[in-house]
């Protein structure tokens, strides 16, 4: 079947406007979230959570530093940071209120700004002094116990956040992709007939299985490490921010950086991601058209064509995955690289700093006094925090683009609409009583990139038809018989023309309204991998079970129904492959029987099937053919059905050679004789 490699989604091109394209897609994806609104926001809850306990358990460093390398303990240090903040604060105010002219607006500014910091220091030591320190001990190694000790429980607390995170952010991811598929399969089956054909059953298949799969993976990752990996590091920075805000500033102006080698890796991911997920799509493609065609393959001996066809599109699959692999692994080093400049940055002015004991470099104050080696070691434990979440989203980010690739496909499919359009207001359709007409109908195939090329398979018909007739629609491959019976169905719409039923507009009726008045038995006896009784019961759902074995008696197919072990219940396999042909060509049969339509159409019905069963389907026909508009499309019509059809039509090259009866067509259209002449030997032979 031919794919679609077109990158055209619903009116735009792909390729252009990628931001646009992505913004619509994470508002689709968002309309799928929101219904399960409130257990992802307790997931959001619980990465707070984590983040609050990365950052805690960090900033435990600093009073364990304290400790064991000043040789304080907390009490001890608390009462120095508040005797410092008290004699700065009397001593700066001294300073600004008798040394500090009143013009001099910048000195002014600068000590008011150290005043400030001070008294930030004192209130924040002295409620640690009345809240925190009654209840630490005064002997060291008790304290870092205690430390210890909490640092335990809130990577106990951490890890069951992460659980619950976790355990939430899959239920909606689940539940999500559950109705994004359930989304893509509802309205693939509201497609017209020639958009399924040049999808395809691998582009579809594909769709809903790998792409969903890709972008299910993404919304995991956005669920899950993209919302908790941020937390994280705006934890640690967010408590950098109080310990230096100068120093954490010139580290945070580091990472527009690295935003921007993400995002252009990100544009060449996405686009190497696509090629990757069509790359797929051909192998889904391979296989299914291998094993559908086994017994062709086998008897051929095209094991190895195949296999030739299987290892070229592995390769192109190969080669587009390998270019994800490359950019994803430029990620994260390129990634971890300027993580570490941003610790850098704040780290060496600050080693400075403590070294030279002076809170100024180059005359710009980064400090407002000299650091102690216990500040910077916390700053930078906290910034060097800060990486692990860097180089997790750098993994993140990679599995984002991909999984953006695959929402543009799948949305592409919920998003396309069919070229068979419902009216705005459908009009009441009885069942069908008095003619069908075609009124120069004609009707072309599109190609796969969608365009008018190929010519016309139908040009110009004009037929009428009268309730009851049994009409032979015949004409060699190619020659538009099948086209014109799809349009009747509104399989397809026509380019031009009009097709009447009791003198109304097929448009004017709801597809399901007028499908219901038709029954449809084809060439390919197309039953599905459940039992007999279903696959008759799928004309008429609300039939019951009487309807359905009197259906089954119609069509012949009773006496061999009841002798199989399990009757009516018994399973036939895919596409009915525990069956012989005429037994699934009576099924098919009694399947068009029970829906009791008022036009039944027979594409080719008796091709393939033996001599018995077309005298059967003969039989039936003959009874069941009375009181309805009756089609046999056909090569060739075999003299069985001549005692049944009232009209011949002759079809060629798309047009309409000749209507009559078989001996008037006989005596006068070449065409048909030598179709006859073709039946006939084929026949005899």
């Amino acid at each position: 079947m031919e794919l679609i490699r077109s990158h055209t989604i619903t009116g735009f091109d792909l390729t252009k406007g990628s931001e646009t394209v992505c913004m619509g897609n994470v508002t689709r994806i968002t309309k799928y979230l929101w219904p399960y609104r409130y257990t992802f926001f307790l997931s959001v809850v619980c990465a707070i959570g984590i983040a609050v306990c990365w950052c805690a358990n960090l900033s435990a460093v600093g009073p364990v530093v304290k400790i064991l390398f000043e040789n304080d303990s907390v009490h001890q240090f608390v009462d120095n940071e508040i005797v410092q903040a008290n004699e700065t604060i009397a001593r700066e105010t001294v300073y600004l209120a008798e040394a500090v002219p009143a013009g001099d607006l910048t000195k002014r500014v600068k000590i008011q700004a150290r005043l400030a910091d001070a008294t930030a220091t004192l209130k924040t030591y002295t409620n640690v002094k009345t809240y925190i320190l009654p209840y630490v001990p005064v002997d060291r190694f008790k304290t870092v116990s205690l430390i210890l000790g909490f640092v335990f429980a809130g990577t106990l607390l951490k890890c069951f956040f992460i659980y619950a995170q976790e355990v939430l952010v899959g239920r909606v991811m689940t539940l999500a992709a559950n109705d994004i598929r359930m989304d893509c399969f509802r309205n693939a089956l509201k497609l017209d007939l020639q958009t399924v054909s040049k999808e395809g059953t691998s582009g579809l298949l594909s769709r809903m299985t790998n792409d969903i799969q890709m972008l299910t993976m993404a919304i995991s990752a956005f669920g899950t490490r993209l919302i908790r990996e941020p937390l994280k590091a705006l934890a640690c920075i967010g408590a950098a921010f109080y310990i230096n805000w100068r120093l954490t500033l010139m580290a945070v102006m580091v990472v527009p950086l690295i935003g921007f080698f993400l995002a252009k890796f990100g544009r060449s991911l996405k686009k190497a991601g696509k090629s990757a997920l069509q790359s797929i799509e051909t192998i889904y493609s391979s296989v299914s058209e291998t094993f559908e065609s086994f017994k062709v393959v086998s008897a051929f001996s095209g094991q190895r064509r195949q296999r030739k066809q299987f290892l070229k599109a592995n390769r192109e699959f190969y080669t587009h995955t390998m270019k994800c692999v490359r950019m994803n692994s430029l990620i994260r080093p390129t990634s971890e690289l300027m993580g570490v400049m941003v610790v850098m940055v704040a780290f060496a002015p600050g080693v400075y700093m403590v070294l030279e004991q002076t809170d100024t470099i180059f005359g710009i104050q980064l400090a407002p006094e000299a650091m102690t080696i216990t500040e910077l070691m916390t700053l930078y434990v906290l910034l060097a925090g800060v990486l692990d979440p860097v180089r997790k989203l750098s993994t993140v980010f990679g599995q984002i683009k991909l999984g953006m690739a695959s929402a543009d496909r799948v949305f592409g499919l919920i998003a396309r609409k069919s070229l068979v359009h419902e009216p705005e207001v459908a009009r009441k359709m009885v069942r069908h009583s008095k003619s069908i007409c075609f009124k120069d109908v004609s009707f072309r195939y599109q190609t796969s990139a969608g365009n008018e090329a190929r010519p016309l398979a139908l040009d110009k018909v004009n037929l009428t038809f009268n309730f009851g007739e049994v009409v032979a629609i015949v004409g060699g491959n190619g020659s538009g018989k099948s086209t014109l019976l799809s349009l009747l169905p509104r399989f397809m719409d026509p380019e031009s023309g009009a097709i009447l039923v009791d003198d109304v507009r097929i448009q004017e009726y709801r597809t399901m309204d007028l499908r219901r008045q038709i029954g449809l038995v084809s060439q390919e006896t197309m039953l599905f991998d459940d039992s007999i009784y279903e696959n008759i019961r799928y004309g008429n759902f609300e039939a019951d079970r009487e309807a359905i074995e009197n259906a089954a008696r119609q069509a012949h197919a009773w006496d061999f129904i009841t002798q199989l072990p399990e009757g009516f219940d018994t399973q036939i396999g895919p596409g009915g492959g525990r069956l012989s042909g005429g037994q699934r060509q009576r099924i098919s049969l009694a399947r068009a029987i029970v829906r009791d339509p008022s036009i039944l159409i027979l594409d080719e019905a008796t091709s393939a099937v033996d001599a018995q069963s077309e005298d059967l389907i003969h039989r039936v026909l003959k009874t069941f053919s009375k009181g309805r508009t009756v089609f046999i499309i056909t090569h060739a019509l075999s003299g069985t059905f001549l005692d049944l059809v009232d009209r011949i039509v002759v079809m060629e090259q798309g047009t309409v050679v000749a209507i009559g009866t078989h001996a008037e067509l006989l005596g006068k259209c070449p065409q048909y004789q030598r179709l006859s002449q073709a039946g006939t030997g084929s026949a005899a032979a």
